[in-house]
């Protein structure tokens, strides 16, 4: 016990400080850019830099998501760089138009310096922290940062890693983690969007949420456009990197990347879909959206992080799940407000495969009532149980789920 406690005190206050700094630095990257939007043509700088960073250390594999899943898994070292690197590749995405998230970066900051103090603190070296207990506090303190979530980081710290029996019990650390994070981001000047306050006095102005069966089968279909959409970003992701991987050389696929998303933001004729996008699914939740705003934003993203870029993919999961449900919703004749906090949900349980943590982020960052935690948990159970094995981390172990499609798909050849 006094190991995951001070585990988790020493992981909420050095990855809580690194990621609401992160959180900080990238809000400023791109209020800038988005203040001065001729920074995009500079993009192509950017990945060269970054793909010249990751090539020249080497570690472009280990420098990832999964890289921690092995560590855990299979004790493979995790590198010193992954928490500098990541965190600068981001920043200048950010700072030049670049459309990627930060949620998972931060997860690589938190979880690769709670690995590092692991080894290198005498006091915390000497109590012997499991790697899965560093992983989960540190994981814990990125979601924590970045979202300004704490109950649901500690849950995402645990859940994402897919833990089990007794580590179960690592959420205890974890929460110690993620909230002195939380407590570091409000003495932090970091400029938050409050989802919850701007979906909750839409909703309210209009006398509540309407419950009944017939919205609940509207919030069923919602639900399966999120998760349509989620794997339709997943699918496009793969089919990008495979088809930039054509291209032999590094550079020059950078290059063809960065003149896509170039030529798709002239295109569009604003910024809007560029860098967090956060901004824009505020006025999504706010009852204001273009209908067409999902697919500019994935294929940006996928352009973006395709071509060599790095950065996270949460927060462009959050985007497309809240544009596109805002459009099924004006279509099916839902409050679009709702139609978009249910994609939300829906599309993050399905890309993330933590159907607790989401949930639980639904009620604490999105609207807390009893109606919408409901619909959360019909958009929630649909888009998991619907969804495939896959994900955004192609290491993560996903336990097979009961009312899989591919059981369906399976019993019928039978």
């Amino acid at each position: 016990m006094i190991t995951c406690v001070t585990t988790g005190l020493c992981c909420g206050i050095v990855c809580g400080v690194a990621c609401v700094f992160f959180a900080w630095l990238t809000t400023l990257c791109d209020d800038l850019f988005h203040s001065h939007d001729w920074l995009i043509f500079l993009l192509p700088v950017t990945g060269f830099v970054v793909v010249y960073l990751y090539d020249d250390f080497r570690r472009s594999d280990e420098l990832s998501m999964n890289a921690l899943y092995k560590h855990m898994r299979e004790g493979k070292p995790l590198s010193i760089w992954i928490a500098p690197l990541v965190a600068l590749s981001t920043c200048l995405s950010y700072l030049t138009g670049g459309s990627v998230g930060r949620v998972g970066s931060a997860l690589q900051i938190g979880g690769g310096l709670a690995v590092f103090m692991g080894r290198k603190l005498p006091f915390l070296k000497k109590l012997s922290p499991s790697p899965e207990l560093l992983l989960a506090c540190g994981v814990a303190a990125g979601f924590s940062g970045i979202l300004n979530s704490p109950l649901a980081g500690a849950l995402f710290g645990v859940e994402v890693m897919a833990l089990r029996g007794k580590q179960v019990l690592y959420v205890i650390p974890a929460l110690i983690s993620s909230f002195l994070t939380w407590g570091i981001s409000i003495a932090f000047p970091v400029k938050y969007i409050d989802f919850h306050t701007s979906l909750s006095e839409e909703i309210f102005r209009g006398g509540g949420v309407p419950e009944d069966a017939q919205i609940i089968g509207k919030v069923l279909l919602v639900a399966v456009a999120a998760m349509l959409v989620a794997r339709l970003y997943c699918g496009f992701r793969k089919i990008t990197v495979k088809g930039f991987n054509l291209v032999g050389n590094k550079y020059l696929r950078v290059i063809c990347g960065t003149v896509m998303v170039i030529a798709l933001t002239q295109i569009l004729g604003h910024t809007n879909a560029n860098g967090i996008g956060f901004t824009y699914v505020d006025s999504a939740l706010d009852g204001h959206s273009a209908m067409l705003a999902f697919l500019w934003k994935l294929m940006l993203t996928a352009f973006t992080l395709g071509c060599g870029i790095r950065g996270g993919e949460i927060a462009p999961v959050i985007f497309i799940g809240a544009t596109s449900c805002f459009a099924v919703g004006t279509f099916i004749d839902l409050d679009p407000t709702v139609a978009a906090a249910v994609g939300i949900v829906g599309a993050l349980s399905s890309v993330t495969n933590c159907p607790i943590a989401i949930f639980v982020y639904g009620l604490e960052s999105i609207c807390c009532s009893l109606e919408m935690a409901m619909y959360f948990l019909i958009a929630i159970c649909v888009s998991y149980f619907l969804s495939g094995d896959g994900g955004l981390y192609s290491e993560q172990k996903i336990t097979k789920r009961f009312f899989h499609i591919s059981r369906w798909r399976d019993t019928v050849k039978l």
